[in-house]
């Protein structure tokens, strides 16, 4: 793979896959896998999260492209995010250009308080390589 060393291996995702995201918080873990290669019919991406080495949380269950799934988005400051809805709850993993990541949670009821993890900085989600991945597969349209 082209930019493998921009890429620390997370272990919730395979030896085959590319970790595009993680934050290792305690004795959580939270990571975006993906194929190493995507595109709007083939390969897939996955948000999983972990409690004591244990998968709790898989998103989506089944291994299909990510177009539909999760939305990314390059702000002109340098910062990216990708995003996902399960049951009502907004999932933002955001990755600051120049600060530390993290996770955010929103639930469906806009009453109730959000949950922010804060995590190590990754500016993986920057990488010219996941920028093609979320362009090939159909989760960022932008403008040329």
């Amino acid at each position: 793979m082209e930019y493998e060393a921009e890429y620390p291996r997370s272990p919730l995702c395979g030896e085959d896959e590319v970790t595009l995201w993680s934050c290792a918080t305690g004795k959580r873990i939270y990571s975006l896998c993906s194929s190493r290669l995507l595109s709007r019919t083939s390969g897939y991406m996955q948000y999983r999260a972990s409690r004591h080495g244990e998968v709790v949380f898989t998103y989506p269950l089944e291994k299909k492209p990510p177009a539909g799934s999760f939305s990314y988005t390059l702000f002109g400051n340098g910062d990216a995010s990708v995003e996902f809805v399960n049951e009502g709850y907004v999932y933002t993993l955001f990755d600051p250009l120049r600060d530390g990541s993290f996770l955010f949670v929103s639930p469906p009821d806009s009453a109730e308080k959000g949950s922010l993890i804060k995590c190590p900085p990754n500016q993986t989600l920057q990488v010219n390589y996941t920028m093609a991945l979320m362009y090939d597969s159909g989760v960022w349209e932008h403008d040329d």
